[in-house]
């Protein structure tokens, strides 16, 4: 007799998902086994006929496989666990009604696992309602069998029914421990998608405060991870030791710590630290899986690359626009400038160029933001990816666009993918600088409003260009980018990077280049103002720094107080919600940037003192 097993119904896969969720339905409505085999007998002829196609006694087979999808099926009468039926003896009548003995007839089929890998508990909650999800908690239901039903449902376009599934075992004030662990990170990847950031925090506030050390560090981990995404770096590096101490044997923190060093800019540390985890994996217990021991690897090399990596396996399609840019044609001159009487210029591409930058607008989805920045959380291109790099790969002049550079920053941007900044993002908009000094390089002089819509594109990658410099502790560049967007381009300075250029300036000690630069900005922001009293202190310039310590004193008092606080709280709700000008949080990005600058020279010190004897200004405190 043929022995049935998956591989037979390769060619009929959907056939069998629906025989085992009719087997589910029949089950959860009534679980008497005999009644159970007897339908099944019918339903398999109808629903899955390849499974018993081959057999040489088609009926008594379905018997066997009716007994072996009973045996798996987790029974909501039986508190959601299976519930097998026994065997007969050997020398008792088969089950299958065939009147031999056991031994003699179905004994050798039965013995075998006809379903391996089958998860019915998903088939079960499928025949489910929602209201009776909250069954499952005090059950006997398997929890990485829950956790693999509710991933299924989220790929398949259920994600609230997901969601319903995992929450009630995290609901009231119960103990949670490591066992739950699956359903902690399905949940949270649950909620990551669907951008619930605030039940994100309190699923991991339960976690931290009714788990188990296992849990408690996992739920750390997942912290370090999302501060490690808001660009909180030390705090995800705490977050990272605080799970490092509770469970310093959890072969993940390795990825993750290497993760964390990878987005901080710390690849020298990131490399030494793959070394260590790669050295300890080789006793790790439970091992690592290979997955994690070859990204190690890599990173022992090039974490940067290692982790793109990762995020290329997640997102091919960012692995077939990087192998593209790795061929794009050198940087030429194909966008002219169109000048004003007042002696601004616009961007303009060549007709040719102008031509198949419509044709591109067709196939790329991504919408151009009114601000200077070029993060606009939309990775929505990647989603349907294929039309438009054909066009890139179809039509390589599209490569001299800053409009198709903007648009594909953004988008890779967007990803958050760790290491596509350094691999592919910084480069395209390195390239946009190169064709933006093509485009000028005959009139070093020239303006490019910010108000002109064309020169937005060109415009925002430098600047998102100069911030990757600043984020990489690249200074010396930033100030080069600074000094070309504030001083040459677009000295009305819609970036608002004069505050910025003058912090580096600061920074590199030349106070002098910082005056001259507050100069142009008289009546300005709390940043620009303390700046310049600071390059005035730095400048020995002392007369003239008590007199801009004062005006700044009355003009921003929020950041003076903050600035000369000894140790002031971050604002409550602090980067959430934007930056209110002349409030706590402008002051505390202040302090939190410049105040290492105030100290080390003696200004901080200084304005202290001054400030004791200058008029009180009302306004709230740090």
């Amino acid at each position: 007799m043929h022995t049935p097993s998956i591989n037979d119904a390769e060619d009929s896969v959907d056939d069998l998902h629906a025989l085992l969720g009719a087997c589910a339905r029949k089950l959860v409505a009534d679980d008497d086994a005999q009644a159970f085999s007897d339908w099944f007998v019918e339903a398999v002829r109808h629903l899955a006929p390849a499974l018993i196609a081959q057999a040489i006694e088609p009926g008594q087979l379905a018997r066997v496989l009716a007994r072996a999808i009973y045996g798996i099926t987790p029974l909501p009468s039986n508190a959601y666990a299976p519930r097998r039926v026994p065997a007969p003896g050997r020398n008792e009548p088969c089950f299958c009604g065939s009147g031999r003995k056991y031994k003699h007839c179905c004994e050798r089929l039965d013995a075998g696992n006809a379903f391996p890998n089958i998860n019915m508990l998903r088939y079960v909650l499928d025949a489910l309602p929602v209201a009776r999800f909250a069954e499952l908690p005090g059950s006997r239901a398997g929890l990485d069998a829950l956790a693999h039903a509710a991933h299924e449902w989220d790929q398949e376009g259920a994600a609230p029914r997901a969601m319903a599934l995992l929450e009630p075992f995290f609901a009231g004030d119960g103990p949670l421990g490591e066992r739950h662990a699956p359903l902690f990170d399905e949940l949270m990847n649950l909620y990551l998608d669907a951008g619930k950031e605030r039940k994100r925090q309190a699923l991991i506030e339960a976690a931290l405060r009714r788990g188990d050390r296992a849990l408690q560090s996992t739920a750390w981990q997942r912290r370090a991870v999302m501060l490690a995404d808001q660009d909180r770096h030390d705090e995800a590096m705490e977050a990272f030791r605080r799970a490092q101490q509770l469970a310093p044997d959890d072969p993940a923190l390795g990825f993750l710590e290497v993760s964390v060093l990878t987005g901080v800019g710390n690849l020298e540390l990131a490399r030494e630290r793959a070394k260590f985890w790669l050295a300890r994996a080789r006793r790790a217990d439970p091992p690592l899986s290979d997955e994690v021991f070859e990204i190690l690897r890599e990173a022992a090399a090039d974490p940067a690359q290692a982790m793109l990596g990762v995020g290329r396996l997640r997102e091919p399609a960012l692995g077939q626009l990087i192998d593209f840019f790795s061929a794009a044609p050198a940087p030429a001159k194909c966008n002219l400038l169109d000048r004003s009487d007042d002696g601004t210029a616009e961007l303009r591409p060549m007709p040719e160029l102008a031509a198949a930058e419509a044709r591109w607008r067709e196939v790329f989805p991504q919408s151009k933001p009114p601000l200077t920045m070029l993060a606009t959380g939309d990775a929505a291109a990647f989603d349907a990816a294929a039309p438009w790099l054909n066009l890139l790969q179809t039509e390589p002049l599209l490569w001299q666009s800053f409009d198709v550079l903007d648009d594909l920053a953004m988008a890779v941007n967007a990803l958050g993918i760790l290491g596509a900044d350094r691999r592919i993002e910084a480069p395209l908009l390195e390239r946009a600088v190169s064709l933006l000094r093509i485009a000028v390089q005959d009139d070093p002089g020239t303006q490019l409003p910010w108000g002109c819509i064309a020169n937005r594109p060109a415009l925002r990658c430098v600047f998102a260009r100069l911030h990757a410099a600043l984020d990489n502790d690249d200074l010396r560049r930033a100030q080069e980018l600074a000094e070309w967007l504030v001083l040459q381009l677009n000295p009305n300075d819609n970036h608002g990077l004069r505050g910025t250029l003058a912090r580096l300036y600061l920074a590199a000690e030349q106070p002098d280049r910082a005056i001259a630069l507050t100069d142009r900005y008289p009546e300005d922001f709390a940043e620009v103002s303390l700046n310049r009293v600071l390059a005035l202190f730095m400048g020995q310039r002392r007369g003239d720094a008590l007199t801009a310590f004062a005006d700044a004193a009355r003009k921003h008092p929020v950041a003076v107080k903050m600035l000369l606080a000894n140790n002031p709280r971050r604002p409550a709700g602090s980067g959430k919600y934007g930056i209110t000008v002349g409030g706590a949080e402008e002051a505390w990005l202040y302090r939190e940037q410049h105040i290492d600058l105030w100290r080390d020279c003696g200004a901080l010190e200084w304005a202290r003192q001054a400030r004791k004897v200058l008029p009180r200004t009302s306004g709230p405190g740090p």
